[in-house]
């Protein structure tokens, strides 16, 4: 359904307060562990500590005889035999789901075994402990490598040789073209394996009404509508008779972008039990359970000429995919291989993606979902490539960047029926204004305390407004207050503030009218949910199709009562106008009134509203950003230290400058740490070695610099609104970024192979290496 007209007059790009932040600051915020229901019981998951096992056995016995309400096993499930309805569902994926809870074996340390209910959490974690699991070891793999060893243990029957997925993405001729290349160059790159780590950890909250026959969850989730899918498929419940309100979300970054087992078995309890059920994820349990990410290699060809010209590419990424295909399938790799090309105008490429299973927790998306992963092979590559042909890195961009003259230019090699074309945009524009004001240069300086400053560069561009349709309700009441109903959830992207703006500005209200609701299944029959940057492009385009509905409807009643054309009128400041200024007297309030039940236009409806679903029609916009830091680099130790860093980005019409602000720069925070410090660790035996936040790192504000947001506006064609996403680009380009400005502090000419750096998180013990390689031997020699 198409947008009743055009809202490209929209000038919503002013930063009103936030109307979120008080209830949030003020601590009147309502997360899943703040919900408490009368007779409430509390459940802990037994979890394996094996990465991989046979189990022999589960006795819990002990356990219900010390007070234990419930145990549930595999075998208590009737549903165990069933699977998700999987969001992305690759034809090549070749098996391998989740199970509800552990049948027969585990797979990876934290997979869920059992579920114990007892009346408080302490309790339940007490007795937790008496239920007694017998495994019998079996051997682990522990790697990619050890995975397509011949001898390896196969995960499941059907991936042979451990591969879940194997796929290839071609466009032109890539073979041929390079082979005919004048020049060639190979490198590898390796991702390293993350987890987003929102604040809030996951939970929920199950209460099944026996005598309604209806459940009502409460879950941090960013998709409750797939959640209400899942539950109402694998319980057999109508789906009206499922409720899932995701209320405040701390944090989600990809990790609750999807339901998982644990929602599903938390309501079966609920039902079993005839009263709710919480559970809330400690933090060790977030690092073991909740789903990973990034953990992608890359060997990446490119074919150039003399002139830095890119002609052709050939690339091989290789996804450590953990132990099953989670419910978002493979598009994490699915994404990296069809941005491999980046921003750059490459007409011939091949991208082979291997996805492997190993004994480690499910990978899944996170803050990009293989956008930062392919970035990094790509960007790295363009400066490797600038240093062979002795030619400035800003240069070689400059001449292989899509154009305005190039528009539309395919971007990427569609997933599905997506069409992923850059219609819109200005890359050389961005570039230039990189170069005027961000103190980006390609020479190198020595500070007072020995350590080399130096810049690099990275381009980006991230896809948004990620899967088609999200639906919204707005309603006038007969006071002349606003209420918009939207299918999205919020985890703290500002949606609250950006829907009030953007149906404030369409119905000629103001902002503080306007009451925002989301997060609540029972409000709309349908919606997607907040992922992929699409709260802006698909719900916001929403709420601005079904306000102007509703302004439809208010002019043509005001019509009515002023007996004057509709088009002849307009609304502003909760008033209607004659064109060209004059008051009517006539307020929002009274029109609303008139129609409602008993008023004198009632027409049989019974509010002055409208609801409407916005359809994208498979159409992707893309935000695109450049990326410039400075390092600090100390050659005796290898610490990095970022002191600069500046974004040029075009997030097309903004309808709220600091809700962009924020995102861009909070992604950008979130790219240092998780280039520099973030990576969750297994042995060869694929036992996790950073289970506390002691030992998986992340950035603290004494890590993050000064970081400079400037801008180019386009209007991209693909909405209504004019809008770009924003919620992904700010951590897309961060690690190449930062790794071409190492890479010049310790070799400005380029002449070093520097392998160790194209490695995601850069340690210090990395750097040192990269210093010895350059210098031959120790890397204080060269000071």
């Amino acid at each position: 359904m198409s947008a009743p007209h055009s809202h490209a007059g929209l000038t919503v790009d002013a930063a009103p307060r936030r109307k979120e932040d008080e209830r949030l600051l003020l601590g009147r915020a309502c997360f899943t562990d703040d919900v408490h229901l009368d007779r409430m019981v509390h459940g802990v998951f037994v979890r394996s500590p094996m990465a991989h096992a046979r189990i022999v056995r589960i006795d819990a016995s002990a356990a219900i005889a010390a007070g234990a309400l419930l145990v549930l096993t595999a075998e208590d499930l009737p549903f165990i035999d069933r699977d998700f309805v999987l969001r992305y569902a690759n034809p090549h994926i070749r098996g391998g789901l989740p199970t509800f809870l552990a049948r027969g074996r585990v797979r990876f340390v934290g997979e869920p075994v059992a579920f114990l209910v007892a009346p408080d959490r302490y309790v339940a974690e007490d007795l937790a402990a008496l239920v007694d699991v017998e495994y019998e070891s079996l051997p682990a793999v522990g790697s990619v490598a050890a995975a397509q060893q011949a001898d390896a243990p196969v995960l499941h029957d059907s991936w042979v040789g451990n591969v879940a997925a194997a796929f290839t993405r071609t466009r032109g001729e890539p073979l041929s073209v390079m082979q005919a290349a004048p020049h060639r160059l190979k490198r590898r790159f390796g991702f390293g394996r993350q987890v987003p780590l929102p604040l809030e950890t996951r939970g929920c909250v199950a209460d099944f009404d026996r005598a309604a026959g209806k459940l009502c969850v409460w879950s941090s989730i960013q998709t409750h509508y797939a959640l209400r899918q899942n539950l109402a498929s694998l319980l057999d419940m109508p789906e009206p008779s499922v409720r899932v309100v995701a209320c405040d979300v701390g944090g989600g970054f990809g990790s609750k972008s999807r339901p998982y087992v644990e929602d599903v078995v938390v309501s079966h309890a609920s039902r079993v039990l005839g009263q709710p059920v919480k559970w809330i994820e400690d933090r060790f349990e977030h690092l073991q359970a909740t789903t990973h990410s990034r953990a992608i290699d890359t060997e990446l060809e490119l074919g150039f000429d003399d002139q830095g010209r890119i002609l052709a590419m050939n690339a091989r990424l290789v996804a450590d995919i953990g132990a099953y295909v989670f419910t978002s399938g493979i598009i994490t790799a699915e994404v990296a291989a069809s941005v491999m090309a980046g921003p750059y105008r490459i007409d011939h490429l091949q991208v082979d993606v291997c996805c492997v299973g190993t004994n480690k927790t499910p990978l899944a998306t996170f803050r990009g979902a293989g956008q930062p992963e392919a970035t990094l092979a790509v960007e790295c590559m363009m400066d490797l490539v600038a240093r062979q042909l002795g030619m400035d890195a800003l240069e070689l961009r400059r001449r292989n960047v899509v154009r305005p003259v190039d528009l539309p230019v395919a971007a990427w090699i569609p997933i599905g029926d997506a069409v992923g074309e850059i219609e819109s945009g200005d890359y050389p524009q961005m570039l230039e204004r990189l170069a005027q004001h961000s103190g980006y240069q390609e020479t190198t300086q020595k500070n007072a305390d020995g350590e080399t400053l130096a810049w690099g560069l990275a381009c980006g561009f991230e896809l948004t407004g990620f899967i088609n349709f999200e639906s919204a309700k707005v309603r006038v009441g007969t006071d002349g207050k606003v209420t918009v109903w939207s299918g999205m959830s919020s985890q703290g992207q500002g949606q609250y503030s950006t829907y009030a703006t953007v149906c404030a500005e369409a119905l000629g209200v103001d902002v503080d009218e306007v009451t925002v609701c989301l997060g609540d299944t029972d409000m709309l029959p349908f919606g997607r949910g907040a992922f992929g940057s699409r709260g802006a492009v698909v719900g916001a385009n929403a709420v601005a199709g079904a306000a102007a509905l509703v302004l439809q409807k208010i002019l043509a009643l005001a019509g009515t009562m002023l007996d004057a054309a509709p088009d002849s009128l307009e609304m502003r400041n909760a008033q209607v106008y004659r064109r060209g200024g004059a008051a009517t007297g006539l307020t929002l309030a009274a029109i609303a009134q008139s129609c409602a039940p008993g008023g004198r236009h009632f027409n049989g409806e019974p509010a002055l509203e409208a609801q409407f679903v916005f359809d994208t029609q498979n159409k992707l916009t893309f935000a695109l950003a450049v990326h410039a830091a400075q390092v600090a680099v100390q050659p005796a130790t290898g610490f990095v230290r970022v002191v600069d860093y500046y974004v040029v980005h075009d997030a097309g019409r903004e309808m709220n400058a600091m809700v962009v602000e924020g995102q861009v720069v909070g992604g950008v925070a979130e790219g240092i740490g998780g280039a520099l410090l973030a990576e969750i660790v297994h042995d060869a035996d694929a036992q996790l070695q950073t289970g506390t936040l002691a030992d998986y790192l992340v950035a603290t504000a004494p890590e993050i610099p000064r970081i400079r947001l400037d801008h180019v506006r386009t209007v991209p064609t693909t909405n209504p609104l004019g809008v770009r996403g924003v919620g992904e680009c700010g951590v897309i380009a961060v690690a190449p970024a930062l790794i071409n400005a190492v890479a010049r502090a310790i070799d400005p000419a380029g002449t070093s192979f520097q392998q160790p750096l194209f490695q995601v998180p850069v340690r210090p013990g990395a750097v040192r290496q990269a210093y010895a390689d350059h210098a031959g031997g120790d890397p204080g020699a060269r000071e």
